[in-house]
C-alpha cells in the first residue's frame, strides 16, 4: 500500500516542455509510487540493511543445532603388530610375533536433554536477529525520509520553472510597456533601465531553476538507488495532511520509533548475556548410544552396542571466579543498555514534539502566503490599469509589482517548508519504506 497519503490541493503540473534540461527526461515521468517501488528494490542501504538482517536470522537458525541429536557414522580399520620373548622348558628362548586386524563400523548418537548454555546460545541469535530486524527498520525510515524529500525537490524544482516562467513573462510584458512609453516620452530612461534590469533577473532566475531541476533529478536518482544518473521527471500533486491536534498520542507514536527498537532490541540482548552467564553454573545431562559391528574381516560381523548417561558440572572449569564476574559484567552491560534506552526515548519524545510543532506551524504559514499572494495578484492587476492612465507613478507602480513577485516565490517557498516538515514529521512518528511499499 502506499506509504503517503496524496491530495490535490498543492498543484504541481508538469509541463516537461517549458525547460530544455528536461528533453532527456524519460518519456513517462515517475509518480510518488513509481519512486517508492523503486527504491524498494534498488536502494543500496535498504537491501543491505535487508541482507544483514537475514544473515542473523540464519545464524539464529543454525543456534538450534546445538539442541539437537548428533549423529555421526565411523567405519575404521586397524592393524596392529607386536612381539614378545617365549621361554621354552629346556631353557631356550624365542620371539614369536602376533599380528591382529579389526575392522569396525558403527553409528553414535548423542543429545544433550539439559544444557542451560545452548538454550541461553539459543535466545542471544534470536536477541541478535531482533536488533538486525530494527536496524532494517531504521534504514527503511532514513529510506523514506531521502525520498520523501528528493520526490517533493524535483517536484517543486518542476513548478519552480513554472513560477519563474510566469514572473519573467510578467516582467517582458512590463518592461515592453515601459519602454513603449519611454519611446513616446511620457517615461524616464532611469525607469525602462531599470525594468529591463527586473527582466534580465527574471530571465536569469528561470536559467537557475533549470539547473535546480538538474540537481533535484539527481538526488532523486540517488534516493531511489540508481547506480548511474538518469534525468528523471515526476509528476502528481502533493497534499500534506493536517498535522494531528489538538494533540497527538506522542507515547504511542513513540513505539514505533526504530531507533526506540534498536535500543530495545540491545536491552534484550544484555538480557541473554545475562543468561548465558548463569548458565555456566548448571550442570548439563546428555545421552550417548552408539550401535555397529567389528571383526577381523573387511565386513564386520560381531554387532556390539553401548548406552551412556552423563552428567557434566563445569566445576570451576574456567576459574573460581569466572562465572561470578562474567554475570556481574553483564549486568552492568544490561543496566547501561537500560538507561541507553532513557534516553533515546527522551531524545525521541522531543524530536516528535519538535516535528509536530513545525509541521502545523508550516501548514498555517502556506495559508498566510496563499492569502498575501491572492491580494498581491489583486493589487497588481489594480495598480497595472492606473499606471496605465496616468493615476500611479512608475514608483508606485513597480513597488506592487515587486511585492507580487515576491509573493509567488514565497509561497513556493512556504509549500517547500511544509513538505520539509511533513517529512520530519513522517520520519519522527517512524513510517518507514518497505519491500511492499508502493503496492
Amino acid at each position: 500500500m502506499p506509504v503517503l497519503t496524496k491530495r490535490s490541493w498543492v498543484f504541481f503540473a508538469c509541463i516537461l516542455c517549458m525547460w530544455p534540461l528536461w528533453a532527456e527526461a524519460p518519456s513517462s515521468p515517475m509518480t510518488w509510487d513509481d519512486c517508492v517501488a523503486m527504491a524498494a528494490r534498488h536502494n543500496p542501504t535498504l537491501l543491505a540493511a535487508m541482507e544483514t538482517m537475514e544473515q542473523y536470522h540464519s545464524l539464529f537458525k543454525e543456534s538450534f543445532n546445538g539442541i539437537l541429536p548428533q549423529i555421526n557414522f565411523s567405519n575404521s580399520y586397524t592393524q596392529s603388530s607386536s612381539a614378545h620373548v617365549s621361554v621354552g622348558s629346556n631353557g631356550s628362548s624365542s620371539i614369536i610375533s602376533d599380528n591382529s586386524q579389526v575392522w569396525t563400523a558403527g553409528l553414535t548418537a548423542s543429545l544433550d536433554l539439559i544444557d542451560f548454555g545452548q538454550w541461553a546460545s539459543i535466545e542471544t541469535a534470536l536477541g541478535q536477529y531482533h536488533q538486525y530486524q530494527a536496524n532494517v527498520e531504521v534504514a527503511a525510515n532514513n529510506v523514506l525520509l531521502s525520498l520523501y524529500q528528493a520526490y517533493a525537490a524535483l517536484l517543486y524544482a518542476q513548478e519552480e520553472v513554472r513560477v519563474d516562467k510566469d514572473i519573467r513573462d510578467t516582467w517582458k510584458i512590463n518592461a515592453d510597456m515601459v519602454a513603449l512609453r519611454y519611446a513616446s516620452g511620457t517615461e524616464s530612461k532611469g525607469d525602462n533601465m531599470n525594468t529591463q534590469a527586473q527582466l534580465l533577473q527574471a530571465e536569469l532566475n528561470l536559467v537557475q531553476a533549470g539547473r535546480d531541476v538538474l540537481v533535484a533529478q539527481q538526488q532523486l536518482s540517488t534516493a531511489v538507488g540508481l547506480d548511474d544518473f538518469e534525468a528523471m521527471a515526476v509528476t502528481g500533486t502533493w497534499a500534506a495532511p493536517p498535522a494531528p491536534a489538538p494533540l497527538p498520542n506522542f507515547e504511542a507514536l513513540l513505539e514505533h520509533e526504530p531507533a526506540v527498537k534498536v535500543q530495545v532490541a540491545q536491552v534484550e540482548e544484555a538480557q541473554d548475556a545475562v543468561k548465558s552467564g548463569w548458565a555456566e553454573l548448571f550442570p548439563t545431562f546428555g545421552v550417548n548410544y552408539s550401535r555397529g559391528r567389528s571383526g577381523n574381516t573387511e565386513i564386520p560381523t560381531d554387532p556390539y552396542w553401548t548406552v551412556t548417561a552423563s552428567l557434566r558440572y563445569p566445576l570451576f572449569s574456567n576459574g573460581i571466579t569466572y562465572a561470578y564476574y562474567v554475570i556481574q559484567a553483564a549486568k552492568r552491560a544490561l543496566d547501561s543498555a537500560r538507561q541507553q534506552l532513557r534516553v533515546v526515548r527522551t531524545q525521541g519524545l522531543s524530536t516528535l514534539v519538535s516535528a509536530w510543532s513545525g509541521y502545523a506551524k508550516a501548514q498555517d504559514q502556506v495559508r498566510i502566503q496563499r492569502a498575501l499572494l491572492d491580494a498581491a495578484w489583486q493589487q497588481d492587476q489594480e495598480y497595472t490599469v492606473l499606471y496605465q492612465g496616468g493615476l500611479y507613478t512608475y514608483q508606485q507602480w513597480i513597488l506592487i509589482v515587486q511585492s507580487y513577485v515576491g509573493d509567488e516565490i514565497s509561497y513556493l517557498q512556504a509549500e517547500q517548508t511544509l513538505i520539509d516538515n511533513e517529512a520530519q514529521w513522517r520520519f519522527a512518528a517512524g513510517e518507514k519504506l518497505g519491500p511492499a511499499a508502493g503496492e
